[in-house]
């Protein structure tokens, strides 16, 4: 079995409820192509609020393509408390799912899963605080915000850790010690982030919030710790920006097994609102080998190589096309390509923005400078298009 992808809507529904014994789940691809590392998101029904947060058994049949023999194979269902009431709020499993098929899960809540692991995050890590960090088996994540380094502002910029195909696994534990700017064999730096938009820096107007800057500041928790998603989330105080907006926000991060991705869930709390939208980019190349722009797909991306980067870089920002605003370009230090997203922030009570977050390394097995473009469009058209039930 693989992973999932999260689609922007989530469209998975939970047929039964997860009393004692086994329930089942069904799940259906609309997609016309495979589906694979299919991410599957749901809210918990009412049964299952009161279980313990963690992974229970999931089991599904399986037909051999070779013989037609089926078998049953099982795969971790994780049960997330994303605010920490003591409740479960969500389920979350990953699967291979068929073009245009339907495949059923089988929940055994009174079996927890004693398996493997490929997803986790750290509130703080790395010389006790230096970042927070979201880790897959294929990629890993530093997070410049309270624990920013001299020089570097704490901006809600991603810095990117790539790992080769026979090093995927978590590594944040072994990646500590590290020295990451140089080749070795657990994760290597891809990006050159200084005080960039790095991957996924949000803004709104021409302000980026900086913790510890104007009356800004961030508190971090972590909402999920895999086995196949784990979650931060930041809540911020007091963005202000030139214009004289003032916002806070809150900002939840997932990442998922077996994927280079970042799903981001914005939420802007306008204080005392102007005429001005939300954002969010990735940093510039100065000479990129591809960038693609596309308001129809909902893509920003760039692929290039940086200097005294080992191997090459793709950063890429995924959205939903009906929020697109306008396009915009920054030259001041933040030297950015970013989109604007969702209505004017002046007047509203609060606004949402979903967005995905993509990392990838040249070396690290999942794309190339030659498959970068259609890798990201299979991701920007799964989390356009939901699972469905």
């Amino acid at each position: 079995m693989k992973t999932l992808a999260i689609p922007l809507a989530l469209g998975l529904v939970l047929l039964v409820a997860c009393s004692a014994g086994a329930q089942q789940v069904t799940l259906t691809n609309p997609l016309d192509a495979a589906r694979p590392d299919a991410v599957c998101v749901m809210p918990a029904p009412y049964e299952c609020r009161t279980m313990r947060p963690g992974a229970i058994v999931g089991e599904v049949q399986v037909t051999d393509p070779m013989t037609g023999a089926s078998s049953a194979v099982q795969l971790p269902v994780q049960l997330d408390d994303l605010d920490d009431d003591g409740l479960v709020d969500e389920l979350v499993m990953v699967m291979d799912l068929p073009a245009s098929g339907r495949r059923s899960v089988w929940l055994h809540a009174d079996q927890p899963w004693a398996g493997g692991r490929w997803a986790d995050a750290r509130a703080s890590w790395r010389f006790a605080e230096q970042y927070a960090a979201l880790d897959t088996d294929r990629v890993a994540y530093g997070l410049y915000g309270i624990y920013a380094p001299l020089g570097v502002p704490g901006t809600l910029a991603w810095d990117c850790y790539g790992k080769r195909p026979d090093a995927w696994r978590l590594s944040l534990d072994d990646l500590a010690p590290v020295n990451y700017h140089e080749d070795n064999p657990v994760a290597v730096d891809f990006l050159v982030l200084g005080k960039t938009l790095g991957l996924g820096a949000p803004f709104i107007g021409q302000g980026r919030p900086a913790h510890g800057e104007g009356g800004c500041s961030y508190r971090y928790y972590v909402i999920a710790k895999g086995p196949v998603r784990a979650g931060l989330q930041v809540d911020v105080l007091g963005w202000t920006t030139p214009a004289g907006g003032v916002y806070d926000a809150r900002v939840r991060y997932f990442v998922y097994a077996h994927h280079d991705f970042i799903d981001a869930q914005f939420e802007i709390i306008p204080r005392a609102a102007q005429d001005e939208r939300f954002g969010i980019g990735v940093r510039r190349m100065t000479t990129p080998e591809l960038f693609l722009g596309s308001r129809e797909e909902g893509i920003l991306a760039i692929w290039g190589q940086q200097e005294n980067i080992i191997g090459q870089t793709g950063l890429a920002v995924l959205f939903d096309p009906a929020q697109f605003a306008s396009w915009h370009t920054f030259s001041d230090s933040s030297d950015g390509y970013g989109v604007y997203l969702g209505p004017s922030l002046q007047g509203q009570q609060g606004v949402p923005i979903n967005a995905r977050l993509v990392g990838c390394w040249s070396e690290g097995g999942v794309a190339t400078a030659e498959t970068f473009a259609p890798h990201l469009k299979d991701l920007a058209r799964r989390f356009l298009t939901p699972v469905t039930s």
